[in-house]
């Protein structure tokens, strides 16, 4: 085993004793205190993704929270992020740095947690036990997640080592067993969600992040300001210029893979794809992953621009008339603008084989052309643009949009608090 390899197993053994210790320590002192100190009921804390980041499910969830609070009510986002933290507060919300001693204390006495990650650290876990804990997921799944990976991992162990990692997930809280978990479908319940969370309830109430699709909040509304937080509003303003002067906007978002390897050091050559874009009049955005942050100077090159990597990328996705992605979960809410979308899946087999499996059959779900190779890739965008961005699979959209999403309107965010959170 070379050392490349050895080096990343050593973090990852040092990361899983640090959770565990944590949560240990969690059991002893927090746990105990659950059992004294009363919950209240009209306190919902809310965790995001860790680092500087506001975005996603929770994000929404907590800015239409915050809009619909009434007398007594009070929701509290915790992030490990102190400029994401000043920037929520001078926006209008409550937001407290995590961890902290106060954030700590207010995980032991509120009434609900609410979450679209994995949140076992720092021993989270046992300070909630008796709170409410509602997981709202960070993507409708199209590879395995959850249960089903962490399954599949332990297929592959021998029995000690299996049984010992068992002891420490549940120690740790790492597949917790949730008192509610959303999806935006019941066919999604049905086919995958059921298997990769363990849930007293499953909810297809939908995702608060989708309701910016339809529309911002009211300039009047204290949700509006919150909105803007970890928006990239330069890139934003680039896109609406663009959008005003005639260009189609096309939005870029490759998936991360196991091995790092992106389609920019694969398949695609930047400089073409920038010469076929000033060429068809287009404005293509990257949303890269933040692993590659920093990987390319997208600005050196005419007709493209990059978004934030760890910006938050829904308000931008109404603005785009095309998506392009692969193996992203971001195209099925995407559906909801009934746009063209093209999937580079230029590394099906091999990331089948060697990154995740997947709930559905890949064709089937996905609606829109298949590209193998950048040349195909080119041909049909070129295709979608010339038919004034309209393609022929509208009616393909509209039976997988028709299974992926039960409401199709900006209330999701609504819907969870009213009809599952409250009372």
């Amino acid at each position: 085993m070379n050392t490349i390899k050895i080096c990343p197993m050593i973090a990852e053994s040092f990361l899983v004793i640090r959770q565990t210790l944590a949560a240990v320590l969690g059991w002893i002192i927090g746990y105990p205190l659950t059992r004294m100190i009363k919950r209240d009921t009209s306190l919902t804390i809310v965790l995001g993704r860790p680092g500087r980041v506001f975005a996603d499910n929770s994000k929404y969830f907590f800015i239409y929270a915050t809009e619909l609070i009434r007398g007594g009510e009070r929701v509290v986002m915790l992030t490990g992020n102190h400029d994401i933290q000043e920037l929520i507060c001078d926006a209008g919300g409550e937001s407290v740095f995590h961890p902290s001693w106060r954030s700590f204390w207010l995980l032991l006495r509120c009434g609900a947690v609410v979450t679209d990650v994995e949140w076992f650290e720092y021993g989270l876990y046992p300070l909630t036990c008796g709170a409410k804990r509602v997981q709202i997921w960070h993507g409708a799944p199209l590879k395995h997640i959850e249960l089903d990976v962490y399954e599949r991992r332990l297929g592959r162990m021998p029995i000690w080592l299996k049984l010992l990692l068992r002891i420490q997930k549940a120690v740790t809280g790492r597949y917790p067993d949730y008192d509610v978990v959303v999806a935006t479908s019941q066919g999604f319940i049905t086919d995958a969600f059921q298997s990769c969370f363990k849930a007293k309830k499953f909810i297809a109430s939908g995702y608060p992040r989708n309701d910016i699709l339809f529309g911002w909040p009211d300039p009047g509304s204290v949700a509006y300001p919150l909105s803007w937080v970890n928006v990239d509003k330069q890139t934003m303003e680039a896109v609406a210029e663009a959008r005003n002067s005639g260009q189609f906007i096309v939005l870029f978002v490759p998936t991360f893979r196991k091995n790092m390897d992106d389609p920019f050091e694969a398949e695609i050559d930047l400089t073409r794809l920038s010469t076929f874009a000033q060429r068809h009049n287009l404005l293509v955005v990257l949303k890269l992953h933040p692993a590659m942050n920093g990987h390319y100077r997208i600005s050196q090159y005419p007709n493209l621009i990059e978004y934030a990597p760890l910006g938050d990328v829904y308000p931008l996705m109404a603005l785009c008339d095309i998506l392009i992605t692969d193996y992203s979960s971001i195209f099925f809410d995407f559906l909801l603008l009934d746009r063209p979308i093209l999937f580079f899946a230029y590394d099906l087999k091999q990331y089948l084989s060697q990154d995740r499996n997947m709930y559905f059959d890949y064709d089937a779900i996905t609606p829109g052309a298949k590209c193998h190779n950048y040349n195909e890739l080119e041909l049909q965008l070129e295709e979608v643009i010339k038919n004034g961005c309209t393609d022929q699979y509208g009616e393909m959209r509209m039976k997988v949009r028709s299974y992926t999403h039960d409401n199709k309107d900006n209330q999701a965010g609504r819907r969870l608090i009213e009809r599952h959170l409250r009372g």
